[in-house]
């Protein structure tokens, strides 16, 4: 999450993860006022026409919060609430609209009878951002990781020609200029992690520590990865050298929690639920350690937002953790195969 302080009681913020927006969720309350721009239909008598006419417009509102939910979806939030300000004379103060808060909306809040946590708000700002770099000598494929975020950017393909290509030097150079010039768009990440056969990805850090990047990031070799391209990058993410290497990294956590679950079954011995009601109750009386949950868990299953918001409350309130999935990892798909919710208990409930 990006956070600029404005005022004590003031802060531009952009969510970049679904765990920013899980804690926005729980942290704006009724009466705090939301900033940020958003499309509206506005109406408009014109000269000599018989009929209103309609324009779409950009419109930066204020409004004042009255309620708060996802939409649907855990990188969505709705905030609703009356129009406290606005940047067009068509649309009134006081009638009733609806903001939507997407990952990097940029927004600001204001809470009038409080100062912001800022401590809490940093805590909240992500500390290690991953750029993935996989490639051999057809493509290479870059990506990023920040939180439970896996974005893929692009693939860039060379124009090797094999041992007749007589300018090899001449086509590395220029095949490893496509890739950095891809790299430096991508800001504020603090390593660049290089996998994918042969000596391509020696020749690539080689590369990037004689540039500028070299002496800003930390620049980390993977082996035993076999392809390039985001199949290489997808096949980094779900090893086992990958977890071993970056064991704190969010995809490894996960997976180890996804281990004890899956080892829980097969015991029997009741530390892992699955259903709902269950991970409520656990959730409740502070028994859940850890929970597993696909992204799309609203957009596929009939469950009230409330309920859901109130078992995440009470897993954080006990100090539990929540890792939301995808399934372009083995473990979102594992999770997928399990109902889409998993969750881990410290100890056993009745």
């Amino acid at each position: 999450m990006k956070v600029k302080r404005l005022s004590t009681n003031s802060a531009e913020i952009i969510p970049e993860t679904i765990e920013d927006m899980l804690f926005l969720r729980l942290y704006i309350s009724r009466e705090d006022l939301i900033s940020a721009k958003t499309i509206r239909t506005i109406k408009f008598e014109k000269n000599f026409s018989r009929h209103a006419e309609k324009e779409r417009k950009t419109v930066i509102l204020t409004i004042r919060v009255d309620e708060v939910c996802f939409e649907n979806t855990f990188d969505t939030l709705k905030i609703s609430g009356l129009i406290e300000a606005t940047s067009d004379e068509h649309v009134h103060k006081g009638t009733r609209h609806s903001l939507e808060i997407n990952l990097h909306t940029k927004f600001l809040l204001i809470k009038e009878d409080n100062q912001i946590d800022f401590e809490l708000l940093e805590q909240k700002i992500i500390k290690e951002h991953l750029i993935l770099v996989s490639l051999d000598s057809q493509v290479a494929g870059v990506g990023e990781i920040k939180g439970s975020q896996i974005k893929y950017i692009t693939e860039i393909y060379s124009d090797y020609q094999g041992k007749l290509y007589d300018t090899k030097q001449e086509w590395i150079k220029s095949y490893y200029k496509q890739i950095f010039e891809i790299i430096t768009s991508l800001n504020q990440a603090n390593k660049i992690v290089v996998f994918g056969p042969g000596p391509f990805k020696l020749g690539f850090k080689n590369y990037l520590e004689n540039s500028n990047i070299g002496k800003k990031m930390q620049i980390i070799i993977v082996d035993g990865i076999e392809y390039g391209g985001f199949d290489g990058i997808r096949q980094a993410i779900n090893s086992e050298v990958f977890s071993r290497i970056f064991r704190d990294n969010y995809f490894s956590k996960a997976k180890t929690i996804m281990e004890k679950i899956l080892s829980s079954l097969y015991k029997g011995d009741s530390l892992s639920v699955l259903s709902i009601e269950k991970i409520e109750k656990a959730a409740v009386i502070g028994a859940c350690e850890s929970l597993l949950i696909a992204k799309d868990f609203l957009s596929k299953n009939i469950i009230e937002e409330n309920k859901m918001v109130h078992i995440f409350s009470n897993i954080l309130k006990h100090r539990g953790t929540i890792y939301f999935l995808d399934n372009n990892t083995n473990v979102g798909i594992q999770l997928n195969t399990l109902g889409g919710i998993a969750a881990y208990l410290r100890y056993r409930i009745e």
